[in-house]
This record gives C-alpha cells, structure tokens and sequence, in this order.
C-alpha cells in the first residue's frame, strides 16, 4: 500500500500543486487538520469551506481522509508539536508505505517510485524487524517575480517515506537506518508572497532556530540584479546554500514540467540485508555510548580510571 500524509495549515493552497502529482499512483491519501486551526507555534489560520470543497472534487476515486484532531500543546515547543502530529498522522495511516509531505513540496515522477516500493511490499509486512527511512533530495525554491523562480543551487537531503510508524525528529528516526534513493522533489518553501513567507517563518517547527525578523529582511532584498553575487546564506549553517539559480517559469506546474532532471531512481541498497545489517551498526552504537557514558559517572565517583 502506498499511503501519502499532508499537514495542513496556513499555505493549504499549494496542496492543489501537490496532490495531483501523487494521486493517481496513491493508494490512500490523508490531510491532518488542527480543529482549533491552530498552527504548531499558537496562531490561528483560516481554512475556508471552499477548502473542503475543493478537495471533494479532486478526489474523484475516494481516496482522501480528513484527519482532524488537536495537534497544538501550549507546553510544547513548535518542534515538538510537529513531530507528535507526524507521528499521530503517521499511526492514523496504518501499515503500508507511508510517506509524509508538506503543502509546498512536490515530487518528481512519484509513478517511478510507487512502482519500485511495490516490489519491496516485504518490507511492509516485516516492518518491526526490518524498519527504515527513505530519503531523497530537494530543490528549493528560494523566491519568485514575474519571469521565473530563484532556486538554490544545492539539494538538501530530506527524509519523506518510512514502513515503521514512529518518528523521534521530523520525519525522522535516529533509531534505524536511512537509505537514499536518489529521488528529486521541488520544495517551494520560500518562493511566495511576502505576506506568506512572514506567516511561514513565524509559525513553523524552525522558528526558535535563528533570527527570523532578519532573515526575512535580507528575502526581500534578492532581485534579478543581485541574485548573483549572494553566497553562503543559509540562516544556520550558511555553506550549506552556496548560491542562487535562476530558471523562467510561469508557474509551479510550468517549472517541474519544463525541468531538466537527470535522476537516477536507487532502490539497490532497499533490501533486508542491508537494512538488518545498518540497524544492528546503529543499535551497538547506541549501546557502546551507554557503556563510555557510565564509565565516565564511575570515574567522577570513584576518581580512578577504569579499564
């Protein structure tokens, strides 16, 4: 089963980008909504009826589960609120292979990957002895005018599809493995209106991150004359974006349709052995670690070194 679960919140617009590209190959889609229409920071968003409406004609096979709950705890950080909503969703999903996308992120040939996962359905049904994490990389779109969209030229690796129903991060899970499969998605996390982008940074699970307020200052300085010349800017590690692209597109649809991309499905390392081997590394790690850590408490009470 190739299960797709969306978080909702203030830019549920650029959900209608997104589910058609995974609709047709999806066997069951779920759209998680606060019912207060509160986001993971406290503020309130709107949610039109339209919205519902909307949804009901898109989905033409019945495909689609509303998934409505209370995802805000006041005594959580905004972090915290995001991973206990991916992880509920992730529990209201079931088995199967589960992938979890934001509003703004769209996958490149999703038909692609349905297909290969359906020949690992194995590892489904094994999930508790064989759990792991899918990644891939995304382009990100930085900004936009009239004539196209500012991407950054490095893809950063993101975790979207898991066979084991819990994350300990967002939509990660440090106690297994993760193995890449190369796949390519558009992430147009920042290439919107001002207003939006102001909206984003201040309620998404990042906003205690970094200074906000000016980075949002230095967004609204990039234009067509300058894009060139802005280097090492990513708000908390800046080498991570090196520069900015610029590709012409009149829309979202128009950019993914017209891009160039040169990818490579790898699915060859999605096997049991692989799997079983990297988290057995993972779990002798973890218990290598304890053993330093007591050795080091015993030091401290006993002043003596141990062997």
């Amino acid at each position: 089963m190739i299960k797709v679960g969306y978080l909702i919140s203030y830019d549920y617009e650029l959900l209608f980008n997104s589910i058609p590209t995974v609709y047709k190959e999806a066997d069951e889609i779920f759209l998680a909504i606060d019912k207060d229409r509160r986001t993971w920071a406290g503020k309130n968003f709107s949610l039109p009826n339209t919205f519902f409406e909307r949804i009901k004609e898109l989905d033409t096979q019945k495909k689609i589960t509303f998934f409505i709950d209370n995802f805000y705890i006041p005594s959580l950080a905004p972090m915290e609120n995001e991973v206990r909503e991916r992880n509920m969703l992730l529990k209201k999903m079931g088995k199967g292979w589960l992938f979890q996308l934001d509003s703004d992120e769209y996958l490149y040939d999703f038909k692609s990957i349905s297909q290969k996962l359906r020949t690992k359905n194995y590892l489904i049904k094994f999930n508790r002895l064989l759990p792991v994490t899918l990644s891939g990389y995304q382009v990100i779109l930085f900004k936009k005018n009239e004539e196209g969209f500012f991407q950054i030229s490095n893809k950063t690796k993101f975790n979207f599809i898991t066979n084991y129903p819990k994350y300990t991060g967002a939509r990660k899970n440090k106690n297994f493995v993760n193995i890449n499969i190369e796949n390519l998605a558009f992430h147009q996390s920042y290439a919107r209106e001002e207003d939006e982008i102001y909206q984003k940074i201040k309620n998404w699970g990042h906003k205690d991150d970094f200074d906000t307020d000016k980075f949002f200052t230095f967004w609204k300085t990039i234009n067509i004359e300058n894009y060139k010349s802005i280097k090492n800017f990513h708000p908390e590690i800046p080498k991570l974006w090196s520069q900015l692209e610029f590709v012409k597109a009149k829309n979202v649809k128009e950019l993914i349709s017209t891009s160039k991309v040169s990818e490579q499905l790898s699915f060859d390392h999605l096997n049991a052995i692989n799997i079983f081997s990297g988290n057995c590394k993972i779990f002798f790690k973890k218990k290598t670690k304890i053993v330093k850590k007591i050795k080091r408490k015993l030091y401290i009470i006993y002043k003596q070194p141990l062997k």
